[in-house]
């Protein structure tokens, strides 16, 4: 019996313990399952978030529409989820983003990344922020993002595309083949073309590999490089070996990096370089080459996206359309004509506004903004053959261009003949990228013809047969009577409206107050050039019910923390 209460005793003592350690391994147990369980749910959303918090939108493709441009292929960006269409914030929003939409769209490749200012602000959801896309997503929702709804943005920050559709005959008047053909599948890997230049033996340097084109990276890239490259296309010795994108943007794969040739091999691919693929670059950096063979083509008439390129120098005649109000008067006068013209203007609302672009050995570049000024502007006006500069614009005011940027430092006085003879860094030395591209904003080709001793033409204004009334408004400086730098008369003056809170709505009540239809576009940042007198309005908020502009609430009159450079614009869809 002694011995049995002595067992019984030390069971008694022991039991805690076996029940503590039995606790602390159900326990661990536990946890291990809950890990476990945690590293699945990991795996399994793998896809879905990466490692910086950035998130894949998930599900299916998603439908992309551009809004408010002049084609399907250009205008603000708009995408749909759940049902609904939302616009997209520019945080981030880059040129490999906006080619993605592009391609998404069946509209070629990107040429400029705009925003609400040209185009207009969208309304409801702002559906995707800080997008980063890599390139070679099918459409938009594939690339990273903070998530469908996640932002912290306004709609003045939506963002904007202009694509370049794809066309048989480039705008240069060379064969546009950036997307490949049919006729390309039996190419052998290897084959090289020229892309983008002003003949068969000079532009971007593309690579066939694996059935498709591809680009080349410009590191270590050199003459010896160009050389082997021009004796493979027939096009006889290498002048220049092109860095930083020359020729512009490529799309798709860059095949080839870090190429060097001696110089005698028979084509690129023989050439010792990274193995297939295998890069460290971006298509900023696509190589290109110029060589001295060449394949002329026949001129071809070049064409701004809003107005004609005008050439000077020979005696020639022409019939110049003049607008004098509602009925059109022709009137003939003999031009100088100068052979190709060395300046243009692309991206504006007409013929004598937009982005400045110089020819430098048959190849079209931008200007770089540094030192960009009035005088500058009036020496390209003049050249253009337009009236007065107006303004002058920085920053890529008129987008993105593409190419070289041939000018920086452009120091003019204001009485040369054309923009080259100014002072500058010398041709294609800059510090410069094409977020700094430079435009001019000049007064149209009427404003000569009025002004001018030989003609009494009125300027293209449609006169009042009576007198301004108080509140009355009026468009100036677009391209028609429907659009405009918006003007309102009081106090037997006109004066301009502040863009402060210049939207659509308020747009909308200018377009019908001129019986000009619904609002297409609100334009801000004097769009249209500055105006000049009084500011009469500021922070001007319509509901878009409003018979006029008076009617519309807004801070007192002639009370505004602006200047003319914040003169509002609108586009009516009526014309």
């Amino acid at each position: 019996m002694r011995g049995q209460r002595g067992v019984e005793r030390k069971c008694r003592r022991w039991n805690p313990s076996v029940w503590l350690l039995l606790s602390l391994l159900g326990s661990l147990v536990l946890v291990a399952v809950s890990v476990l369980l945690r590293l699945g749910d990991l795996k399994i959303s793998r896809r879905a978030v990466n490692t910086n918090g950035v998130q894949t939108p998930s599900g299916m493709a998603s439908q992309v529409q551009l809004v408010n441009g002049r084609s399907r292929c250009e205008g603000r960006v708009e995408v749909f989820h759940n049902n609904s269409w939302g616009t997209v914030c520019d945080d981030d929003w880059d040129m490999v983003d906006a080619n993605v939409v592009c391609q998404q769209l069946s509209c070629g490749v990107a040429v400029a990344v705009g925003s609400s200012s040209q185009f207009g602000q969208g309304s409801g959801l702002i559906l995707l922020d800080n997008v980063d896309c890599r390139g070679s997503e099918a459409d938009l929702s594939q690339c990273r993002s903070l998530g469908w709804g996640v932002h912290n943005c306004y709609h003045y920050e939506d963002v904007a595309v202009t694509c370049r559709e794809p066309a048989v005959v480039g705008a240069k008047g060379f064969e546009d083949r950036t997307t490949p053909l049919p006729g390309n599948l039996g190419l052998r890997d290897g084959t090289i073309r020229l892309v983008n230049g002003q003949n068969a033996c000079q532009g971007r340097v593309e690579v066939y590999y694996q059935g498709a084109w591809g680009t080349v990276c410009d590191d270590d890239w050199g003459l010896n490089n160009a050389r082997v490259v021009c004796q493979q296309m027939g096009c006889g010795s290498a002048l220049h070996a092109h860095t930083n994108s020359f020729f512009g943007y490529g799309t798709g794969r860059i095949i080839l990096d870090n190429v060097n040739c001696q110089g005698t091999e028979q084509d690129l691919s023989r050439c010792k370089s990274l193995d297939w693929g295998k890069h460290n670059c971006g298509h900023h950096e696509d190589a290109g080459v110029t060589c001295t063979g060449s394949t002329t083509l026949p001129p071809v008439a070049t064409e701004n996206k809003r107005g004609l390129l005008v050439t000077y120098d020979t005696q020639a005649t022409e019939n110049i359309p003049v607008t004098t109000g509602p009925t059109p008067t022709t009137v003939t006068t003999t031009a100088l004509t100068k052979g190709t013209p060395t300046v243009r203007v692309m991206n504006g609302n007409s013929s004598c506004q937009g982005r400045v672009e110089v020819l430098y050995r048959n190849i079209w570049g931008t200007v770089c903004d540094d030192d960009w000024d009035m005088l500058n502007a009036r020496v390209v006006c003049r050249e253009l053959g337009c009236g007065p500069a107006i303004t002058f614009k920085a920053q890529a005011y008129f987008g993105y261009g593409s190419g070289p940027i041939l000018l920086d430092n452009v120091d003019c006085i204001g009485a040369e003949r054309q923009l080259s003879d100014c002072g500058h860094l010398g041709w294609g030395q800059h510090n410069c990228g094409h977020h700094e591209d430079v435009g001019v904003i000049c007064a149209p080709f009427e404003f000569l013809i009025a002004n001018s001793r030989d003609f009494q033409v009125t300027k293209g204004i449609p006169a009042t047969t009576r007198p301004p009334s108080e509140g009355m408004v009026r468009l100036v400086g677009g391209q028609h009577q429907c659009e405009g730098r918006v003007e309102m008369y009081s106090n037997s003056g006109w004066g301009t409206v502040c863009d402060d809170a210049w939207d659509l709505p308020d747009a909308l009540v200018v377009c019908r107050q001129l019986g000009c239809g619904e609002a297409a576009v609100a334009r801000p940042e004097a769009f249209f050039g500055p105006g000049s007198g009084t500011i009469l309005l500021d922070n001007l908020k319509c509901s878009g019910a409003e018979a006029s502009l008076q009617e519309c609430s807004h801070i007192s009159w002639n009370v505004h923390n602006c200047d003319h450079s914040e003169d509002a614009g609108v586009t009516c869809s009526l014309s």
